[in-house]
């Protein structure tokens, strides 16, 4: 029984989730504020997107803390309170289920695009995030209806269970799916497969995180049900799934200043300035913007600059090449 356990089993664990999945809230809200700040331009769906996220994920914020006061201020002292499942804490498993929809439709939008719209790999993702959505509004229901923990694990630990396995899978799917169609993009210039390398690593990482913590969910459930391990990480699996989504959309700027940069080739047939002086022709300028001594260059040869940007704003890298003759070369980051 839930009440014959220690309190760090039972409420201090689900205190200690709720604080953990505050604080990502918390990491969230000021992603959001992030991406407005840096992609004013983007396009109406990201906007609509983040919006989204961020209103499900305040309200799903709200059900935890809701659900914390019930447990420790409402009925406090009340050792038997810890096996009923308050409704608060039951609604948390359907939207948890809606925001992992959320990421899960927005990385195989992603891929769908990437894989040149092939629908054998996006088609069982999408399969899998709707059984995902289904099982946890069916655990909700249940919940609802057997009212205390030790009644919902008797007749639906299997249901739980399945959603929780439904998830991981469908997390190695996506972070497989990304992984294999990003590598297809290491072409073209260094800096192209620089910025692939740095998003694969990205995708591994958040993919592992996200199928960690499920697991780990999985596991304190089925070896100890009576305990609130399982439910306290849990509380934090749709604050990752949100995070995930965010982080991806506003790396877009790390990116973009860690790998974009304007190069120079200087070959000279006209006068070097420096300060808007002309220099004489055996002296040209650094790339710190002081004059240098070059021997070498003569008179017949020309300045050319040639600067190169990458954008992700498309799905596959193409060049473009504009009326200064500057090359471009767009790539989508998935």
């Amino acid at each position: 029984m839930s009440s014959d356990l220690p309190p760090t089993a039972t409420l201090g664990a689900f205190l200690a989730g709720c604080f953990a999945a505050v604080g990502l809230s918390a990491v969230l809200g000021f992603q959001c504020f992030l991406y407005f700040r840096l992609f004013p331009a983007d396009s109406q769906q990201y906007k609509a997107l983040v919006v989204w996220i961020w209103l499900l994920d305040a309200a799903h914020t709200a059900l935890i803390c809701t659900g914390a006061w019930d447990y420790l201020i409402l009925h406090f002292g009340d050792r038997d309170a810890v096996e009923n499942i308050f409704p608060v804490v039951a609604l948390t498993v359907a939207l948890t289920a809606v925001i992992t929809l959320s990421a899960n439709i927005f990385y195989g939008w992603r891929i769908h695009k990437l894989s040149k719209h092939n629908w054998w790999l996006t088609g069982p993702l999408a399969f899998l995030s709707i059984v995902r959505v289904g099982l946890a509004f069916t655990t909700t229901t249940e919940m609802l209806i057997s009212k205390t923990f030790p009644a919902f694990a008797a007749r639906f630990k299997i249901l739980f269970t399945s959603g929780l396995v439904v998830s991981a899978v469908t997390d190695i799917i996506v972070s497989c799916g990304r992984y294999y169609f990003l590598r297809n993009l290491r072409q073209g210039y260094t800096m192209t497969h620089e910025a692939v390398d740095a998003v694969v690593v990205f995708t591994v990482n958040d993919g592992c995180l996200t199928c960690a913590v499920v697991i780990a969910s999985i596991i304190c459930w089925l070896v100890s049900p009576g305990t609130f391990y399982y439910l306290a990480i849990y509380l934090s699996i749709a604050k990752l799934y949100a995070n995930s989504v965010l982080a991806t959309l506003n790396l877009r700027n790390w990116y973009r200043h860690r790998y974009i940069g304007p190069r120079a080739i200087s070959m000279f047939n006209r006068p070097a300035r420096a300060n808007g002086v002309a220099l004489p022709a055996s002296q040209a300028m650094d790339s710190s913007g002081q004059p240098t001594s070059i021997s070498n260059i003569g008179p017949e040869k020309m300045e050319v600059f040639v600067a190169h940007q990458v954008e992700y704003v498309q799905d596959f890298p193409h060049e473009e090449v504009d009326g200064s003759g500057s090359s471009r070369k767009s790539v989508t980051i998935a």
